[in-house]
């Protein structure tokens, strides 16, 4: 059973933010264009990482698609057609979910992830001055 999100996502996401923080000090308008490629490369990374799995066990395939979808919804703003069809990729990888019992699952970690995470993913909310423009 998955107790949640797990550290190396959260460790790869500060690390992400770590990069937002490093482009915004030298310049907010290059955020947009930086952040979008790093979440390409990291989609693309995911998404080959999932492809070579040869079979995912139950609570090992609801693991994986509650870390990918908790990573693309934390980028959504600097998602690009690349890095969305990456995620959709490492996805389709994954057996599809069963059960109602384990959609619901999913989205109340999903829910818990974002709710105590929320501090630390504020940098990659959407405001009308960070919106991505393309």
């Amino acid at each position: 059973m998955s107790r949640g999100v797990r550290n190396y996502l959260k460790e790869a996401l500060v690390n992400i933010i770590a990069v937002h923080a490093e482009v915004f000090t030298i310049s907010k308008d290059l955020v947009p264009r930086v952040m979008s490629r790093v979440v390409e490369a990291v989609s693309e990374e995911l998404s080959r990482l999932m492809q070579c799995v040869s079979s995912f066990s139950k609570n090992g395939a609801l693991q994986a698609r509650l870390e990918i979808c908790a990573l693309r919804d934390t980028v959504a703003i600097y998602l690009t057609p690349e890095s969305n069809s990456s995620f959709k990729q490492a996805l389709e990888a994954l057996p599809q979910l069963s059960s109602g019992t384990d959609k619901k699952l999913l989205e109340e970690l999903l829910n818990k992830f974002k709710s105590s995470m929320h501090l630390q993913l504020t940098c990659f909310q959407a405001s009308s001055s960070a919106m991505m423009k393309t």
